[in-house]
């Protein structure tokens, strides 16, 4: 199992104390394309932030790879989710004073790897992604699809075991929609790479093979989506 939660909890004190994870228990094996489907509330982010080892909880476990998370120092936690974890959020998140490329060599940076290699690896992920002739440009100068592509290059290039997708098409029209979720596909079928998804909709979530509906902090049905091989978008997003 490459990521397991057994009865985690977590609440945020304040003014009124607010119990937001209550007795998760989940399991993910290396591999899967699985969707957390919750609307706002539900509890759907606080659980990305602690799967992306972002936040911490209160009690129960959670492992990767049978590694125990859990009070880590920040130093630690970067490290790991360097290693361990890539990136894609619904805002893109690149650093707008850096070129295509400079913005995916940066995880690459931070694990200390030489400017030369670090150039052709992200080089390597941008022409995959079909955006070698937008390396120079700057994310200002790029369509919302051209810098999600970016985004998920960035998040491919430390080659990591997981990679967590924060409403990745939140921010896309119907058309790039489709673009970025046929990518995410791929890039599981073809890679084996472990993709979880976080979304309130329930065409994105038609795109993955397991469902994972959460609300009010607490995991209700999971369920074995047999009918992500045929997903459309419609005018509000992908549907059945």
């Amino acid at each position: 199992m490459l990521i397991e939660l057994k009865d985690v909890n977590k609440t945020y004190f304040g003014a009124q104390p607010l119990h937001v994870l209550k007795g998760i228990n989940l399991g993910i094996e290396r591999g899967e394309f699985v969707s957390i489907m919750g609307a706002s509330g539900s509890g759907k982010s606080t659980l990305l932030n602690i799967l992306g080892i972002l936040d911490n909880y209160d009690s129960g476990e959670y492992k990767i790879d049978g590694k125990l998370i859990r009070d880590l120092s920040e130093a630690k936690a970067a490290e790991y989710r360097n290693k361990m974890i890539g990136f894609i959020f619904q805002s893109y998140n690149l650093i707008g004073f850096k070129t295509a490329v400079e913005n995916v060599e940066l995880p690459l940076f931070y694990q200390g790897i030489s400017r030369h290699k670090r150039h052709t690896m992200a080089m390597e992920y941008l022409e995959r992604l079909g955006l070698k002739d937008w390396a120079g440009h700057y994310p200002n100068e790029m369509s919302g699809g051209q810098k999600q592509r970016v985004a998920i290059a960035r998040a491919l290039v430390t080659k990591p075991d997981i990679i967590l997708a924060d409403e990745p098409t939140g921010a896309l029209d119907s058309k790039t929609s489709v673009e970025i979720m046929d990518l995410l596909k791929d890039l599981n079928e073809k890679d084996k790479l472990t993709i979880i998804v976080v979304t309130h909709e329930s065409g994105v979530a038609n795109y993955t093979n397991k469902i994972i509906h959460i609300k009010d902090g607490v995991i209700g049905q999971i369920e074995e989506n047999r009918a992500h091989d045929s997903v459309k978008f419609g005018s509000e997003g992908p549907l059945k």
